[in-house]
Formats: C-alpha cells, sequence, structure tokens
C-alpha cells in the first residue's frame, strides 16, 4: 500500500496509509483524528499567495467522518497533490 504524508506549516501532518487518513499535532507525537477512507467527502485546497519574500502557503480543509485542516507550504505541494489524487481514486 502506498503511503503519503503531506506536513502542515505548524508541526501538524496528515498521514495517509490506502486505509485511513490520520491527522497528528506536536510534530507526530498526538493523533489527534483518524477516520477510514471510506467515509472521505470531499478535500478543498486554497492557495495563498506570499507576500513579502514568504512562499505562498495552501489551505488543506478534508471532510470524512471529521473535518481536518492543515495549512501547508509550498514545498509540500507534491505530497499535497498525491494526497488529492489517492482520495479521488478511492471514490471510483
Amino acid at each position: 500500500m502506498e503511503t503519503i504524508e503531506v506536513k502542515g506549516a505548524n508541526g501538524e501532518r496528515l498521514l495517509y496509509d490506502g486505509a485511513t487518513v490520520a491527522k497528528f499535532r506536536h510534530n507526530g507525537l498526538d493523533e489527534a483524528a483518524r477516520n477510514p477512507i471510506s467515509t472521505y467527502r470531499e478535500i478543498r485546497v486554497t492557495h495563498r499567495p506570499g507576500k513579502r519574500g514568504r512562499p505562498g502557503r495552501y489551505e488543506v480543509m478534508l471532510a470524512m467522518t471529521s473535518f481536518m485542516s492543515l495549512t501547508v507550504e509550498e514545498p509540500e505541494k507534491p505530497q499535497l497533490d498525491a494526497l488529492v489524487a489517492a482520495l479521488d481514486r478511492s471514490r471510483a
């Protein structure tokens, strides 16, 4: 199974393991939520452009049994795209 980890800007992360999506806080020390893929409803990604030399960010809202939000820096965009693609494939 494929594992995708998307690291957030403030020490949070989303971990997709093929069967579930989990959200971790405090650099992976605290599991805040874990939801089965079968409960996936939608994911919204909003780009926030950078200002004054700062890189842009992406605001992510994942709707499953619970809602998970995450702010992602520009360098993590490929992992975010992989997560979106994997979740969309799971719906089909």
